[in-house]
């Protein structure tokens, strides 16, 4: 991985402590960003090194350094709003009840 897709991940997983405060769940981390759990150890301890988050009494919060390295990366106002698109492109007026079977159009014609 390049140094540009690490300091991507790194100010998505600073955005994403900004954002969850004391809420946050290092195992939807891994879950968002698709980690392993030694990848997340290595890049948790990298921001640890670089001051960007920091460990007091059991839990891990941005810091200042955290948030300016955000506002250098122009990810500051960064919102997780995947529910708000979630369901976009689905037309809930076609919905079929499950007890009814699922036919693809043309499905008896043959090629």
């Amino acid at each position: 991985m390049n140094s540009e897709n690490k300091n991507y991940i790194k100010s998505l997983i600073l955005s994403y402590f900004k954002i969850k405060g004391k809420n946050y769940s290092l195992l939807e981390i891994r879950q968002i960003f698709g980690l392993q759990e030694k990848q997340l150890d290595i890049f948790l301890y990298e921001l640890k090194n670089l001051k960007y988050i920091n460990y007091q009494e059991f839990e891990l919060t941005i810091t200042k350094e955290g948030i300016d390295f955000l506002k250098r990366e122009n990810q500051v106002n960064n919102d997780f709003r995947a529910e708000e698109y979630k369901y976009k492109n689905i037309n809930f007026s076609k919905i079929k009840s499950l007890d009814e079977p699922y036919i693809p159009k043309n499905f008896l014609k043959k090629v």
